[in-house]
């Protein structure tokens, strides 16, 4: 890639964001020399580090929302929205308005997890999912006519995460329970890879030859792998004895979420992953992001053992 850009990261020293800053000011510095990071304290450790590395700092003032997106957004190419889901939503939507209003060429909506445009929970979907179709709707909106690309990256769950106990995945006790068959398979995707996918997507839309391949949305797999792949794995590692993977009925899983809408939505994780929406095997664009793994070796679950 031959261009220099730069890139404002709001939420850049959160638990996703700070991932995603360290590798654009460690990993692609020179496509992408300034880097923005809005952050509600500067004088935080992680604001420090990555103040250390190159980033420049600016204060995201909950207060006065609009004037620190105008000062941050001056002159900026891409724009990250990695505030959390807890972000109220109208924040969410001054970012993507300001975005589009400052002219950025490249604006990433708050998602880089599940793709609930595939759930199947009618009238009984979690409300965080529902939130982000409506900002997702609203900023495409707003960028009708306008130079602004609206993306949507889904990236599955995050490895360092998800791979725990409240998943059904107990690593230190070797126990797994699941819904469904534990031989489906489901794709996580590392923060890091994240923040490289991130910054291979904005590339790509911001050079004239590429920009045309890159859709509004788009699923990329860190690596895919199935309970059963994680048991074994586990014992492999760890000189165990292959565990029982415990399996519960699906249907009565999700008949629970019909019951009691509004529930945790880590049990509508588990009915997702269960019925096979997580896994984005066969239907991602790695070969545009990182083909082949030429640009980077995607992080799997035996390299999360090995440094646990």
């Amino acid at each position: 890639m031959a261009g220099r850009y730069s890139v404002a990261i709001v939420g850049g020293t959160g638990r996703l964001g700070y991932d995603v800053s360290k590798v654009f000011l460690d990993e692609f510095h020179s496509t992408f020399p300034t880097v923005r990071v809005l952050t509600r304290n500067p004088s935080t450790a992680k604001a420090r580090d990555l103040a250390e590395r190159g980033a420049i700092l600016r204060d995201f003032d909950l207060e006065n929302v609009a004037q620190s997106l105008a000062e941050a957004f001056e002159g900026i190419d891409v724009v990250i929205n990695a505030l959390p889901t807890s972000t109220p939503k109208d924040i969410k939507r001054q970012v993507a308005a300001a975005a589009v209003q400052h002219g950025v060429k490249v604006f990433f909506l708050s998602e880089f997890g599940v793709d609930h445009t595939r759930n199947d929970f009618p009238g009984y979907d979690h409300h965080e999912w529902q939130t982000k179709r409506e900002l997702a709707s609203e900023a495409r909106e707003l960028a009708q006519g306008t130079l602004t690309q609206v993306i949507a990256v889904y990236t599955g769950l995050f490895l360092e995460l998800t791979v725990k106990p409240i998943m059904g995945f107990d690593l230190e006790n070797n126990i797994f329970a699941c819904y469904g068959s534990p031989t489906q398979k489901v794709t996580f995707t590392s923060m890091s890879d994240v923040g490289r996918s991130l910054a291979r997507v904005s590339a790509l839309a911001l050079e004239p030859l590429t920009a045309s391949k890159v859709p509004e949305e788009l699923r990329i797999s860190g690596t895919t792998i199935s309970f059963e792949d994680v048991r074994d794995l586990v014992a492999q590692t760890k000189g165990l004895q292959k565990a029982e993977v415990r399996s519960e009925g699906l249907e009565e899983a999700k008949n629970r979420l019909r019951e009691a809408p509004g529930s945790h939505i880590v049990e509508y994780i588990r009915v997702l992953m269960g019925e096979g929406k997580l896994d984005f095997s066969d239907d991602n664009l790695n070969s545009l992001v990182n083909p082949a793994e030429a640009f980077w070796k995607w992080k799997s679950v035996r390299d999360l053992l090995s440094t646990a």
